[in-house]
């Protein structure tokens, strides 16, 4: 996602939302269940782009198993062998996202409905939330299905990535924000909690996709990482570099068309 699409989506998902309900006296739960809402659409916006890009492009990235692509140790010819059917990919992001999304169901509805923390809720509330959250995400859905087709399978798991990240931030977010809440006596402890850390985790997010696109290691930094593994800066700068080598390599193998890739391993069998 783009600077200004970001910064749209901050603005749409998160000040909007805080705006509105602090100037019309609406209970903080409804941020609860907002940012719930925001997970289960993120998971089926998620899929939907998923299977979209992939009958677009029949990309092999959808043929590998997220344990193997973020395995660092794992080279293109550990990806090949570990190639799967067509939905391999989607059934990570789903099982991997739909963990967290229910388990962050289960704590608000606890929260919200059972020991009514941030209430009393309207049902009116509610379900301007759950069309306010289902609008943004049909907004940036429908802007990405025309030019699907056009994207890479690394712009596609950044964007698939992102959502599973917030998904998870989330969750954190309710489990850090219960004892915050629980000190400053008001459930807006939770939902300072939820912000603070989501607009960390896009920070973080943005900052370590550059990293990993630099060429060097900043030297600060390899300082610091030098000396708490206890080796050279020159050391850890060549695992650096070796590292992003074998991230090329899968990388490219993931933009190929599956059935080369395929065609190539039939022909070449591995040694038994």
């Amino acid at each position: 996602m783009g600077f200004l699409p970001a910064l749209a989506y901050a603005l749409l998902m998160n000040a909007i939302p805080l705006a509105e309900v602090i100037y019309h006296g609406r209970s903080p739960a409804t941020l609860l269940l907002l940012f719930w809402f925001e997970t289960v659409l993120l998971l089926v916006t998620g899929a939907i782009r998923i299977v979209a890009h992939r009958r677009a492009t029949s990309k092999t990235g959808h043929h590998a198993p997220l344990s193997t692509v973020s395995d660092h140790h794992a080279d293109a010819a550990d990806t090949v062998r570990q190639l799967g059917d067509g939905n391999t990919y989607l059934r990570g992001f789903v099982t991997t996202t739909g963990i967290f999304t229910v388990a962050h169901g289960v704590f608000v509805l606890l929260l919200v409905f059972l020991f009514g923390v941030g209430g009393p809720l309207r049902w009116e509330d509610a379900r301007i939330a759950l069309a306010w959250a289902a609008g943004v995400q049909a907004v940036f859905l429908l802007a990405d299905l025309p030019h699907l087709r056009e994207w890479s399978f690394a712009r596609l798991g950044e964007t698939c990535g992102g959502a599973s990240i917030r998904v998870l931030v989330t969750q954190l977010g309710l489990i850090l924000g219960f004892p915050v809440a629980g000190v400053t006596g008001s459930p807006w402890g939770m939902i300072g909690t939820f912000m603070g850390l989501r607009a960390v985790a896009d920070a973080s997010i943005a900052w370590l996709q550059g990293l990993m696109k630099r060429r060097d290691l900043p030297p600060g930094l390899a300082r610091f990482l030098a000396r708490r593994g206890k080796q050279s800066v020159e050391t850890l700068e060549a695992e650096f570099d070796a590292l992003k080598e074998r991230g090329r390599d899968v990388e490219a193998l993931l933009e190929r068309p599956i059935g080369e890739v395929l065609n190539e391993r039939r022909a070449d069998p591995p040694a038994p």
